[in-house]
């Protein structure tokens, strides 16, 4: 632990001392968050396979500290708080390292922190991302479950921003599940309460979230559904508006969607420009994954030029990784 601390905070004496035992501070604890939330940052830009190794020290530090140092009540509930963010956002980039099964398992230590501290809006904002992993597993059926659980357990003074979230859950849920009636209808309340939602009632730990994954949900449920020509100006503004990571995730989407409506070549500019994402400072498996999946979709064409270039491409990608 002492190592841990040095190493990715370059804690001071005290920091080191209250490893071992010694009193836990408030500046300590503001120290620690104020790191994750770069870390957060961080992510956003360059992608969670380059990041996982320091969010997963900095998980064990908080733990170290709750394990091994004192504190007062107030000081215990803040570092709870902590592990409960932490964990998640090492879930996150273990996730978007392609390690499905570490993700969830990081989710739940998250669930289980968010609870010690009556955190219960957290808590629902992990079970949405939960879902994310198990639909992505195959098991759309269980993901709505999990988003009907946090939503219908969630507690009633959520900002209409954190609202909106967790129907946008609910509509990616149920058009995975092959419901897309129902999945409008909740797209269409997420976007009524987004119109709804303030610059200043929204959690730290959700500021991220904005009109571009707003836009992304919405054209993956339309594409679902078959409306294509909107489907893909959502995604064109998903892309156009995301943080450099999401931008390479989501271009294989939004190729797809061109390609569904018979734009070959602007389908292959989509995808190599998050191919070029990759090549340059994002690292994410789940980028390059997709990427990947959009591939397969070009085999009708495989004999087309520019094809050929982009599979080229991808290939040395996937070597470079």
């Amino acid at each position: 632990m002492t190592g841990l601390a040095a190493c990715w905070v370059d804690a001071p004496s005290a920091m080191a001392s209250a490893l071992n035992g010694d009193r836990v501070t408030d500046t300590m604890v503001s120290t620690i968050e104020q790191r994750i939330s770069t870390l957060r940052t961080l992510d956003d830009q360059l992608g969670g396979a380059r990041l996982l190794e320091q969010a997963r020290g900095d998980l064990a530090l908080v733990t170290g500290l709750l394990g091994g140092g004192r504190y007062t009540d107030k000081v215990r509930l803040r570092l709870y708080a902590l592990a409960a963010r932490v964990s998640h956002l090492t879930g996150w980039m273990a996730y978007d390292a392609g390690l499905r099964s570490a993700g969830q398992r990081y989710y739940v230590g998250a669930l289980r922190s968010a609870r010690t501290t009556g955190d219960d809006a957290f808590g629902a904002f992990v079970l949405a991302e939960m879902g994310v992993h198990v639909s992505e597993a195959g098991r759309t059926a269980e993901r709505v479950d999990l988003i009907s659980t946090a939503i219908d357990n969630a507690p009633r003074s959520l900002s209409p921003r954190t609202q909106s979230f967790l129907y946008l859950h609910k509509a990616e849920a149920l058009s995975r599940d092959g419901d897309h009636r129902e999945a409008g209808a909740a797209l269409n309340h997420a976007t009524l309460l987004w119109e709804r939602q303030m610059t200043d009632d929204n959690p730290d730990w959700l500021d991220w979230f904005g009109e571009a994954q707003l836009r992304s949900t919405e054209g993956k449920v339309l594409l679902r559904s078959g409306q294509v020509e909107r489907a893909t100006s959502s995604l064109e503004a998903s892309v156009t508006r995301a943080a450099p990571r999401d931008k390479a995730v989501r271009s294989s989407r939004l190729a797809e969607a061109r390609l569904a409506g018979g734009d070959l070549e602007g389908a292959l500019d989509a995808a190599n420009y998050g191919a070029e994402l990759l090549e340059d400072n994002v690292s994410s498996i789940r980028a390059l994954n997709r990427l990947k999946e959009f591939s397969t979709r070009l085999e009708p064409h495989r004999s087309v030029p520019s094809v050929l270039d982009f599979r080229e491409r991808l290939q040395e990608l996937t070597v470079a990784v």
